[in-house]
């Protein structure tokens, strides 16, 4: 760690995907080598950050700048998160960030809240030293930023980090894969966590007692209690979202 939080940040949620190719090496991402899977995955890396908000279109010149990436390695990455379901089309043939509906984000924190404790559960049956160790090292990144007036990208990019050094516990592609899917959908929402600072101490600070009853859960190495807190931080995020009008 650098002693900058941002860095530190950045540092770990940038490791994410390496670590889950590790795990999956059939799958597309395993393939770094290319210009194509580089643009995809940084692409991807933003939505999953909340770097752009619901709704915003995402023409391909534009992308090509802030990804510094070709025009075909940025197209080859629209139509595949297309295809994803993580952009959708418009009918001028321009993509953009789904606008989801009240009813669909119930459901995406309704799907969070059946995956990820369950992903929890395993990573307390499958914790290892080194595991806990990387969990500790999110956990400290993320504690690093002081008490905010609002969230800023940083530290959402912190809480991606350590929520994904749980979920690679379990050593499963599969299910992996499938908590991706879900941020991936749900990362356009964190826009409005960065926007909003009504209850935002509040909020950090109980997710912060949350996020180290999960750690402690993991470390006893208690499949349950893993559960349960995991329940209580997606719930909590949920609330947060219904305080600042997301839901």
């Amino acid at each position: 760690m650098s002693g900058d939080p941002e860095q530190d940040a950045d540092a770990v949620a940038s490791a994410l995907f390496t670590e889950s190719d590790r795990l999956d090496p059939m799958s597309t991402r395993a393939a770094r080598t290319t210009l194509r899977d580089k643009a995809y995955l940084d692409l991807r890396r933003m939505l999953m950050l909340g770097g752009f908000q619901a709704g915003t279109a995402l023409p391909v010149r534009k992308l090509c700048e802030e990804l510094d990436a070709g025009t075909m390695s940025v197209r080859d990455a629209v139509q595949r998160l297309a295809a994803e379901g993580a952009l959708e089309a418009l009918p001028n043939g321009r993509l953009r960030v789904p606008l989801l509906g009240r009813s669909e984000i119930e459901e995406l924190f309704a799907l969070r809240m059946l995956i990820e404790p369950h992903a929890a559960a395993r990573a307390a049956e499958a914790v290892t030293p080194p595991a806990m160790a990387a969990l500790d090292a999110a956990l400290a990144a993320l504690e690093a930023f002081a008490i905010p007036d609002a969230v800023d990208a940083a530290q959402l990019a912190a809480n991606l980090a350590f929520h994904f050094a749980i979920y690679r516990m379990p050593g499963s592609p599969q299910l992996l894969q499938i908590i991706e899917n879900l941020w991936l959908r749900f990362g356009p929402l964190l826009n409005a966590f960065i926007a909003a600072s009504d209850g935002a101490q509040t909020y950090r600070t109980e997710q912060t007692v949350l996020h180290r009853r999960v750690v402690e859960a993991i470390r006893m190495r208690d499949p349950e209690f893993a559960r349960s807190a995991m329940k209580a931080i997606i719930e909590r995020s949920r609330l947060a979202a219904q305080e600042i009008g997301v839901l």
